[in-house]
């Protein structure tokens, strides 16, 4: 999360909802800080090709205006998708990623985390949201553009990119979403990591409700924080060009 960890059982989780709901505003952020880079990127890019990318990636451009059009749409989601995790990278948030995973790695191996056994585990973790991405993006940002120029490479694509998920999860998270947590974020996972023990072993055989044990593991509030953040940055873009209009603002 924003300045901390959140780690859940199927009943149980240590982050608040305010934290939870922080943390997927702040990804949005991250996001349009990775889409201002691309932009900037993709301009450089095209002055120096000789092609409209910027209109391709504001989604103006048509196949028309284009030759190649689908290489290029290719090209443009993988550096989207590039200019997120290095900004994930170089954000707070991958040091709190790290601490989480470390922490786990501690608990599943010792049964209690300490600082010293912690501190030495992996920062990648197998069962790791980032691996399920893993598998599901080179579908949506390789094979969705491939698919119009070949469909059995495209369908190749989608195969290798699920079959591989374990292996390209794991380097993602060793090299983008993880870096070495500081003794801040290691103390937040470890905080976090001892307040969910702490709790299960009051109830261990605790059963909830699916959709009271679903918002303790905190999807709902991270998944509000995710639409706030796409409603907000939408209306940032909608409003953009009325603000970057100087000729307003000239005396006549």
């Amino acid at each position: 999360m924003v300045g901390g960890v959140h780690l859940s059982t199927r009943t149980l989780g240590t982050g608040s909802s305010p934290r939870l709901f922080a943390t997927g505003f702040a990804l949005m952020c991250l996001g349009a800080i990775a889409s201002v880079l691309t932009y900037l990127i993709a301009w450089i890019i095209g002055q120096i090709a000789g092609v409209p990318l910027v209109g391709l990636y504001l989604q103006v451009a048509t196949p028309g205006e284009i030759s190649n059009y689908a290489m290029w749409e290719l090209a443009l989601n993988l550096l989207t998708f590039l200019s997120f995790l290095v900004v994930v990278r170089l954000s707070p948030l991958s040091g709190y990623h790290a601490a989480e995973h470390k922490v786990v790695h501690a608990i599943e191996r010792y049964g209690y985390p300490t600082w010293e056994t912690a501190k030495h585990m992996p920062r990648a973790h197998r069962r790791c949201g980032t691996t399920l991405l893993a598998g599901i993006l080179p579908a949506l940002i390789i094979a969705v553009p491939l698919a119009s120029v070949s469909v059995p490479l495209a369908v190749l694509v989608v195969l290798l990119g699920w079959t591989t998920r374990y292996q390209v999860g794991g380097f993602i998270q060793q090299v983008f979403t993880t870096k070495e947590p500081n003794d801040r974020q290691l103390r937040a996972g470890l905080e976090a990591g001892w307040l969910l023990l702490e709790r299960w072993r009051r109830n261990p055989y605790l059963r909830l409700p699916p959709l009271q044990s679903f918002w303790n593991r905190g999807f709902i509030q991270m998944f509000a924080g995710v639409i706030a953040g796409m409603y907000f940055f939408g209306w940032i873009y909608q409003h953009l060009h009325i603000w970057l209009d100087w000729s307003q603002y000239l005396p006549y």
